[in-house]
Order: structure tokens, then C-alpha cells, then sequence
């Protein structure tokens, strides 16, 4: 292609050239090999396989979210590099990625020995700190039942082992993987950090989130097939670690002559590999060069930003600009925080296709000053390619950047969750009629089956915590029936400050509405309008009027759009048993409260 294109750049700039290239369309090689020694910084390489979604995901817009969001939590909580840590799972499996050896030439067929055809799946949970330190890892075995001493055979003091008959991870193996992660780092209320992880399923549920919230544990997903690029783990660990790997697997497959690898050798292989990569060295490299610490919003250079290049274009019907590139404000502020920054009309327009990225202008084809005349550039004869336009039925990701502990991100993970759990249930109903209706003979439902086409324990879990709220104040109330009816006070007309109580509405993106009230604990940021707000939780049956705060901390920042309006004082309270309970004389039947 690149010989190809010479041939066609010489023709389009009226330069002679041999008959030879005529014939082929095409430069010779001698021309080819001549033109990479006179420019020593160029080579011949083999591209990464990366997947469009990777290449497409990782632009301005999305990288923007991310660090605006990375940056709020540093603020808010005012971490620390000994509070942030990045989580993310690898697997490995029982065979190994074969090395090169030394062969007689001529020999067709090359063999090493290795356990069997295709091997079993062992997903590793790593976690490092941007200190540099690592905790010890976490294993999920593909097996039902948990054999300690020969699935943790090796493994040094610490590590975690647990199973799933897929071996890959689940929202209940990763409730224990978090329960490893509180006992290692000792992380609390008073002790926040905070765990950047990418929006896998198994991350999100609601037990999870909880548990996290109620432990002092923060947690920022990254934006969706971009974890190549922002993931520290990716960038500096996993690569060695999976080399350490197999080059341990190798070394005992040749030790151990006539026997095969199985899943209980590999707990010492891959705990040796992990304590060989996650080095101080490689952890503080991957955190320095994906710039979540130190904090570097120009650590990207506009090459970086390239494969985005080819769906950079508005939204239908939008006056939406580049999802590559972010808006001039902030364009201007990478430029002034990066002196390494380049507009791509300098650095890349003259880019041949075909050529790595990053080579310096005297390497191309074409040098046009104002004394010569124009010469037609490389991009005028093969131009970059582009994708079509959006269309405007486009579903949009299924997830995004956020931080999960947040009120209202959480509260569109359990809305989610609550009509995930609706549909099955239609489902499951849907099929019970079909099969009545073909005279299918059923046993009599046991309790078990009860059990199973119940609720699931994180709904269950949520019903349960709300009763027990409700249990608590209806021991110490003193209010009659009367006194929670929905009364029609309005709004308060004024603007929100610190201190007042306000009602907010959070609109996720599938299900209703729903409404919380929380209490305003700083000013609106004229920056970012937005207010710093401390939710409480509805104790009261549907129709009540009465909160009060949860014994877990709940803050988070909230868009002034978001705020409906400021709601009255609430009644003082005189009896000592009903102290931090706040009753509000306003009608909240007409809102979704939460």
C-alpha cells in the first residue's frame, strides 16, 4: 500500500519516474528500502489487533468526563496517592502462549509440549495503589466447590480464592473480593478511598454499591472500551504479568515431564508472575501515564486521539460538534497544561497512511513554501477515511462513566435492576399460561419455587431496610395519622443557600422519575452549578412527610437543574427520642419519593 502510494503521489506531482513503477502502478522495493535508511526513525511493525469500539471510545468527550469526574472526587474527599487504587480482573489459562526457539532451518513442523489442546479458565483480581504498592490477589477457580488446600496450594499469605463453574466473575464473587479489599486497606467512614474500576455488570449490583458506601469505598468506573488507554493495571502490569506467566508455565511444563498443568498448579505460577510485574516501578508508571496520578488532564496528546478520527462526526439532527474533540475552552487548557501539545492540521496532515504516527514533518513527501510551487499532499490523493453519518435511532452505550456511590447514579442502578427483575417475572408468567393452555401436567409449587420466583436478595435487601426504618419510628413516634396527611404548603420563594432543606429530582434513564430531599451543605459553584447536597431517606410509609439521615454519610453533587425548590423548616422536635427526625409540612403525594 505504501509503495502503492508513492507511485501515485509521484504521478499527481508531475515527477518522473522509472518505467518500472508504470508498469506495476507501484514503487519498486529498492525504492522502499531505500527510503527507511535514510529515515532511520521509521521501521516496519505489526499493529495491535484493537477492536472499533477501543478505537472509536477513546476521544475527547469521553476523556473529559472521566477526569472532570476523576477530579470532583479528589476534591471532595481530598485524597491522597496512599487513597487511590485501580481494580480489574485478567485470565489465564492452562496453556501456555508458546516462546520462539531455536530450530534447524528447513524444518517444517516446530512442536513444544503443552497441557492439552485448549485450557481451563483462571480469572485473576488484581489491585495496586497509586503508591505503589499491590494487595495480594484474588482467584475465581471453574469449579462448584471450594478446596482450599489444592486450590491455594503455593499461594502466598493473603490471597483470596473463590469459585464459579465458569470461572469467570460475579456480582456475588465480587461482594468478597470487596470484603478482601476492606480487610487489606482498612478503609471506613473517616478513611475514604477511592476504587477506579471499569462498568462491568458484576461491578454494579446493588450489594455491592452498599457495601461499598457503608466501608468508606468510592467508586468511579471508567468509560466503556477505554480501559486500554486509562486503566493503570492495563498500561504497566498485565503486560508483564502475563509474560512472567507463561514463561513460568513453560519452565514447569519442561520440570515436570509426562504431567499436565492443571488449575491447581496455577495459584504459585500466577502468584510468582504477579509479585515479578506489580512492581512499585510499573504501578506508579501506569497511574503517572494514564494522568490519574499526579492528576494530569494533558497527558494525552492529540496522536493519542487519532483512531477516533474516523466517526468524528455530529449527531443527527444535533448541532452536537466532534466527539473527538473537546470544546475550545478546554482545548486551550490541555494546550496551556501541555507543552507537547500540537493542532492535528501540524502535526498530522501530512501523515501518510500506512506510516506510524508521531514522524517529524522533514520525513514527508511533500515540503511546500511559498517560493516552490503547490504540490498536491498525500491527503488529497488518498484522503482518511470517515465514517456515515449518525442515524437518529441510535440505542446509545449501555454504560458510561460514573461515580457508582453516588445518590443518583445509584438510584438508576436499583431502577434498572427493579425492571430487570419485572421482566422476568413477566416472562416466567408468560410461560406458566403457555403451558397451562397445552394441558402440560405441573407439580404443586414447593416453597423453593416460591422462593425463586420471589424478589432477589438485593431487592429483597432494599424492602427490608426500608421496613426496618419504618419499624424503628413507628416505636418512637408520638405523630397521629392526621399529622402525616398530605398537606398543600408550597415551595419557599428563595434562593437555595447552605443549610436549607430542598427537594430534588433525579430523571434516570429508563423508569419514572424519583425524588429525594436533602440538605444543602455549600453554596452553588458559579464554575459548575452545582450545589453539594447531604440526602436523606423517607422513613414513614408512602404518604409520610417525616426523615431523617442515614447512619452512612450520603453526599454527593447535584446540578442546579436538579433541585426543584426549597422546602419549608421542618417542625422542631421535643421529645428526645424522636431527636434527628424531620418532619415537613409539605405535600409530597404528587412525588416519587425515596
Amino acid at each position: 500500500m505504501t509503495r502503492r502510494l508513492a507511485y501515485e503521489y509521484g504521478i499527481a506531482n508531475k515527477v518522473n519516474v522509472p518505467d518500472p513503477w508504470k508498469r506495476d502502478k507501484s514503487a519498486g522495493k529498492d525504492w522502499l528500502t531505500g527510503f527507511l535508511e535514510r529515515h532511520s526513525q521509521l521501521s516496519l511493525r505489526t499493529p495491535e489487533a484493537t477492536s472499533l469500539a477501543r478505537m472509536t471510545s477513546f476521544n475527547r468527550t469521553n476523556l473529559g468526563v472521566f477526569q472532570k469526574k476523576l477530579e470532583e472526587v479528589l476534591l471532595r474527599y481530598q485524597l491522597t496517592q496512599s487513597c487511590i487504587y485501580n481494580l480489574d480482573e485478567t485470565g489465564c489459562t492452562t496453556v501456555q502462549k508458546l516462546p520462539k526457539v531455536i530450530a534447524q532451518k528447513g524444518s517444517h513442523q516446530v512442536g513444544q509440549v503443552t497441557s492439552r489442546e485448549r485450557g481451563e479458565l483462571i480469572t485473576m483480581v488484581g489491585i495496586i495503589c497509586a503508591n505503589g504498592n499491590a494487595l495480594p490477589p484474588c482467584f475465581v477457580f471453574p469449579r462448584v466447590r471450594f478446596d482450599e488446600a489444592r486450590m491455594m496450594k503455593g499461594a502466598p499469605l493473603g490471597c483470596k480464592g473463590l469459585v464459579h463453574p465458569s470461572g469467570w466473575m460475579t456480582s456475588s464473587n465480587f461482594l468478597y473480593v470487596l470484603q478482601h479489599f476492606v480487610s487489606h486497606t482498612r478503609c471506613s467512614q473517616e478513611h475514604k478511598v477511592l476504587l477506579i474500576m471499569d462498568n462491568h455488570e458484576s461491578h454494579l449490583s446493588i450489594d455491592a454499591i452498599n457495601y461499598a458506601k457503608e466501608n468508606g469505598i468510592v467508586l468511579l468506573t471508567l468509560p466503556p472500551h477505554t480501559s486500554n488507554k486509562l486503566q493503570p493495571l492495563d498500561k504497566s502490569v498485565y503486560g508483564p504479568f502475563k509474560t512472567f506467566f507463561n514463561q513460568g508455565l513453560n519452565a514447569w511444563m519442561l520440570q515436570h515431564p509426562g504431567q499436565c498443568a492443571t488449575i491447581y498448579d496455577m495459584a504459585l505460577l500466577m502468584s510468582s508472575a504477579w509479585d515479578r510485574a506489580a512492581t512499585p516501578v510499573n504501578i506508579k508508571a501506569g497511574f503517572r501515564s494514564t494522568g490519574i496520578h499526579p492528576f494530569d488532564i494533558g497527558v494525552f496528546s492529540e496522536e493519542d486521539f487519532g483512531g477516533a478520527f474516523v466517526t468524528d462526526r455530529p449527531m443527527a439532527n444535533s448541532s452536537q460538534q466532534s466527539t473527538s474533540h473537546e470544546p475550545d475552552h478546554a482545548r486551550q487548557q490541555v494546550q496551556a497544561t501541555s507543552p507537547d501539545y500540537e493542532h492535528p492540521s501540524e502535526s498530522q496532515s501530512a501523515m501518510v497512511p500506512g506510516i506510524a504516527m508521531g514522524v517529524s514533518p522533514e520525513v514527508s513527501m511533500s515540503t511546500s513554501t511559498s517560493e516552490q510551487p503547490r504540490r498536491v499532499s498525500v491527503e488529497e490523493i488518498r484522503a482518511f477515511p470517515k465514517a456515515a453519518a449518525r442515524k437518529g435511532n441510535s440505542r446509545g452505550r449501555r454504560g458510561k462513566c460514573m461515580i457508582v456511590t453516588d445518590t443518583p447514579e445509584k438510584a438508576e442502578i436499583e431502577m434498572k435492576a427493579k425492571s430487570k427483575i419485572s421482566k422476568v417475572k413477566q416472562v416466567k408468567k408468560r410461560l406458566n399460561l403457555t403451558a397451562d393452555e397445552d394441558g402440560t401436567k405441573r407439580r404443586r409449587p414447593t416453597k423453593k419455587d416460591k422462593d425463586k420466583d420471589g424478589s432477589s436478595s438485593e431487592e429483597e435487601d432494599i424492602l427490608q431496610s426500608e421496613k426496618l426504618l419504618a419499624a424503628e419510628f413507628n416505636k418512637s413516634s408520638d405523630f397521629s395519622e392526621e399529622d402525616f396527611d398530605n398537606v398543600d404548603i408550597d415551595f419557599v420563594d428563595k434562593v437555595p443557600e447552605e443549610g436549607d432543606f430542598v427537594l430534588i429530582g433525579i430523571d434516570p434513564l429508563k423508569g419514572s422519575k424519583v425524588h429525594y430531599v436533602g440538605q444543602l451543605i455549600s453554596d452553588m459553584d458559579d464554575d459548575d452549578d452545582e450545589f453539594q447536597v447531604s440526602y436523606l431517606r423517607k422513613t414513614m410509609k408512602s404518604q409520610g412527610n417525616c426523615f431523617l439521615f442515614p447512619n452512612t454519610t450520603d453526599e454527593a453533587s447535584v446540578h442546579k437543574d436538579n433541585v426543584i425548590g426549597v422546602l419549608p423548616k421542618p417542625i422542631p422536635q421535643s421529645m428526645k427520642r424522636r431527636q434527628g427526625y424531620y418532619n415537613f409540612s409539605f405535600g409530597f403525594a404528587g412525588y416519587n419519593m425515596r
